[in-house]
């Protein structure tokens, strides 16, 4: 066992304390690390419970040993390539994120120039994930209004919209003369907000959709689809 692979037998534990003790076992865990755990039962419920808690940050191999155990050996998610597109998708969320969070904390700081900067990056990265989920995925799956008439791929292109025009509005916001942490701060906050909600919609409502009909896609399409991803996104 290497250093920077634990090792925890759980195979003892109640099933009601499992969820808490993994938690507990990788909350620090640092990039590079794995985590292999041994579990009396398949775990596979409590990993993807957990994962949920954890935004989606974990990833795993799982494998039934001889002695009828099961052995489940945890990453971070960024130490393992992207499996699919809603993966990257996912990725990408958290990686706009980080970045926004930091022109906030930027902003907050009064270092404008810097945080200008990192606001024009982000809207990049922006354009680009839209890119993907607007042209990409919503034109080509559709998903028809429910019987109130609530259609939500058009709300989503929708709320993209509104999410690229105020972080445009923003951007110009720190080229005024007299741009502030004070005229600047409220308005980042009012974007992360929405950037918050909208993400958890669109990962509640449409990446469940898109992962259905992209699996019962021909694997030559998926896979021109994964890199055509890969390729905008890391442009």
């Amino acid at each position: 066992m290497t250093a920077d692979n634990h090792f925890c037998d759980l195979t003892g534990h109640a099933s009601s304390q499992l969820q808490t003790s993994v938690f507990y076992e990788i909350k620090d865990m640092a990039r590079g690390e794995t985590v292999t755990f041994l579990f009396a039962e398949d775990p596979a419920i409590i990993l993807h419970s957990l994962n949920l808690q954890l935004r989606n940050n974990l990833r795993w191999e799982l494998s039934e040993d001889p002695g009828q155990h099961w052995r489940a050996v945890i990453h971070r998610a960024e130490d393992v390539p992207p499996v699919d597109v809603l993966d990257m998708l996912k990725r990408d969320h958290k990686r706009l994120d980080a970045m926004f969070s930091q022109v906030i904390h930027l902003t907050d700081n009064g270092q404008l120039e810097m945080a200008h900067g990192l606001m024009r990056a982000f809207t990049e990265g922006l354009r680009k994930h839209l890119r993907v989920e607007h042209d990409l995925l919503a034109r080509a799956i559709r998903t028809p209004p429910n019987a109130q008439g609530f259609d939500p791929s058009a709300a989503m292109m929708q709320e993209h919209d509104e999410i690229l025009n105020q972080s445009v509005m923003i951007e110009a916001g720190f080229e005024e003369a007299d741009a502030s942490s004070a005229s600047i701060g409220p308005l980042l906050a009012i974007l992360a907000g929405y950037l918050s909600k909208h993400e958890q919609r669109e990962e509640a409502t449409l990446f469940p959709v898109w992962t259905g009909a992209l699996n019962k896609a021909p694997e030559q399409a998926r896979t021109a689809l994964f890199n055509k991803v890969m390729e905008i996104l890391q442009d």
